[in-house]
């Protein structure tokens, strides 16, 4: 019997005890400081949003009891309630502060209840200004009374474009001024390092104009402005009345951070230069980036943000992979450039994925951003020092290297100058014919081997000043090859460059003596200068020309032609020194009689003109 009494007490004592860990109610006491309440609330989804305070009040069905210490249901479009009761035993009333600490909520009500009654509503969230908060704070504050042997029911209806989470803690005053001093000396030493960092890496760009001093700047500023948004910060201090900033300004922050992230790596790493492909990735990103940021405020938040989130996650990958292979090209930057900024990649990784409600809400989700950005300039200011460190080691080899060169120039310099005269005079010859190859090259059609027309004037100036001074004759044979348009039209222009090069043959094959010379004049027009020759002679050689070009064959694998050409002829003894172009008129007129009556043929002025 005694058995089965102890038994039935053992029993009534556990059932006591599984009540009260199960118990709807949280028992509070005047030396709880602070509490967080995830474990101890339910919650209810309203899918449509359009639950009233009396319908949840009434609702049995639907509410589940939390499984986390922060409740965190990612991107969504419901409406959440919230509901939690308090009581306590002691001999006063008790002061307390429910603190919801995520300021990106868009609307958030809070109704308390004692005893079945409404005391107090609260309406807050950052679609509303700043000012109509019962308390001022970037967090959502709401005053709480809970009197002795009562109990204090509290329902919180969430409900936000951006992700939506739900962090309770529940404060006694001073509990809370130390929590929020703690906060605020961590927010200042952030800030005020991304301050600094911003500044200095300014001061550099300013100085050295380099690029990626520029886009880290950028880096640090859009950081700064997305967590500052996160946090409230950006809504207290800067536009407690423009609520429509706050989604935008999360966007353009993340969209920044991206962006400038893309182009920094490109620069630093130079991977366009070397890795033309990735270089385009990092680039149609940091393009994107820039038109989300552009869409924040034109586009709703909840798929600009997701989009921005999934571009996030796609530019670290990339930036992982950006560094690993420029590590291993060699790129001695790039290790201690990549283990840096892993910190911030990997930092911006697990935020975005805390927003999609895929890793689960705490202190170090919410404050990873701030622990990765602070070890990346750690660590990158390890990687500036290895820096400085390569490049003061490069110099002093350089210094060595010079020394060593300039050590080795003095000995040189003494062998150089026992046979100095030999040298100089061998190296005046080959300057001599280095610059009469020069000459010769620029002086020369590259197609055709003969004069170009720059040249051609030059000569054509000489022998007509000659021409002048002795009274000889001088002629002109101004030359058109027929129907060349034709032969590009219907055999291409390689084989139309054949037919320049063989016809440039034939008329050099055509003129013997050292005075005559043929050039290019342009296109398919050639010119011949024949010093001391009269009419009949320039005729002559014309007219062996087009001899010559009837009985040439040009051909290649696929064609075979002869070709013909037009040729005018005019011959003149110098009258002035200075009338050069009255000679080169009248062959090309000559000429367009030749074409004009039938082409392939001769044509010239039946008088020699006079001095």
């Amino acid at each position: 019997m005694a058995k089965i009494l102890t038994f039935c007490a053992v029993l009534a004592l556990t059932l006591s005890q599984v009540t009260t860990v199960f118990a709807d109610t949280l028992a509070l006491t005047p030396d709880q400081g602070s509490l967080q309440l995830g474990p101890y609330v339910e919650y209810l989804e309203d899918p449509e949003g359009t639950l009233t305070i009396d319908q949840v009040q009434h609702r049995s069905s639907g509410w589940v009891a939390s499984q986390q210490d922060i409740l965190s249901f990612g991107y969504t479009a419901s409406a959440y309630w919230v509901r939690f009761r308090l009581t306590q035993d002691g001999a006063r009333a008790l002061s307390y502060l429910l603190e919801i600490a995520y300021p990106v909520l868009d609307h958030v009500h809070v109704h308390v209840f004692e005893e079945a009654v409404q005391v107090a509503e609260f309406t807050m969230g950052d679609q509303l200004p700043y000012g109509k908060r019962p308390i001022d704070n970037p967090n959502f504050l709401v005053p709480l009374t809970v009197q002795p042997s009562a109990t204090t029911t509290l329902y919180v209806r969430v409900q936000s474009s951006s992700a939506v989470q739900v962090p309770l803690t529940l404060y006694q005053d001073l509990s809370l001024v130390e929590a929020h001093y703690n906060r605020g000396v961590v927010q200042a030493l952030f800030y005020g390092a991304m301050l600094a960092m911003a500044i200095y890496n300014l001061l550099v760009f300013f100085s050295i104009r380099a690029a990626s001093y520029l886009y880290y700047v950028m880096v640090v500023v859009s950081v700064s402005v997305l967590l500052g948004g996160i946090e409230g910060l950006t809504f207290k201090y800067l536009w407690p009345n423009s609520t429509w900033l706050n989604d935008s300004t999360l966007i353009v922050g993340l969209s920044g951070i991206v962006t400038f992230s893309a182009l920094f790596f490109r620069d630093f790493l130079a991977i366009p230069q070397t890795r033309p492909v990735l270089g385009k990735v990092l680039l149609t990103f940091a393009i994107l980036t820039a038109f989300t940021a552009a869409g924040a405020f034109l586009l709703p938040y909840r798929p600009m943000m997701l989009m921005t989130i999934l571009l996030a996650v796609g530019a670290i990958m990339t930036g992982f992979w950006a560094g690993i292979v420029r590590w291993r090209d060699g790129f001695y930057a790039a290790r201690y450039l990549n283990i840096a900024w892993s910190c911030v990649l990997v930092a911006g990784l697990l935020f975005a994925l805390n927003k999609l409600g895929i890793v689960p809400r705490n202190w170090f989700t919410e404050h990873v951003m701030q622990i990765g950005t602070g070890l990346q300039a750690l660590l990158l200011s390890f990687a500036l020092a290895h820096r400085i460190t390569y490049e003061r080691d490069m110099r002093e080899q350089a210094q060595q290297a010079s020394a060593a060169a300039q050590e080795e120039l003095l000995e040189q310099q003494i062998r150089t100058n026992e046979d100095l005269d030999r040298m100089v005079r061998q190296r005046t010859e080959e300057l001599e014919q280095a610059n009469g190859k020069l000459k010769e090259i620029g002086a020369t059609d590259g197609l055709t081997n003969l004069l170009n027309r720059r040249a051609f004037e030059e000569r054509f100036q000489t022998e007509y000043a000659r021409a002048y001074r002795d009274k000889h004759p001088l002629a002109i044979l101004m030359i058109d090859l027929d129907h060349f348009k034709s032969i590009n039209d219907n055999y291409g222009h390689p084989f139309g460059d054949l037919c320049l090069v063989k016809a440039a043959g034939v008329f050099k094959a055509n003129i013997r003596r050292p005075p005559d010379l043929s050039a290019r004049y342009g296109g398919e027009e050639f010119i011949l200068m024949l010093p001391n020759t009269d009419v009949d002679g320039a005729v002559c050689v014309a007219q062996a020309i087009l001899d010559s070009l009837a009985q040439t064959e040009i051909k290649d694998e696929n064609h075979c032609v002869t070709i013909s050409a037009s040729i005018g002829v005019a011959v003149c003894i110098p009258g002035d020194q200075s009338d050069r172009e009255t000679l080169l008129k009248e062959a090309d007129q000559s000429l367009y009689v030749a074409k004009k009556n039938g082409r392939n043929r001769v044509e010239w002025q039946p008088r020699e003109p006079v001095a």
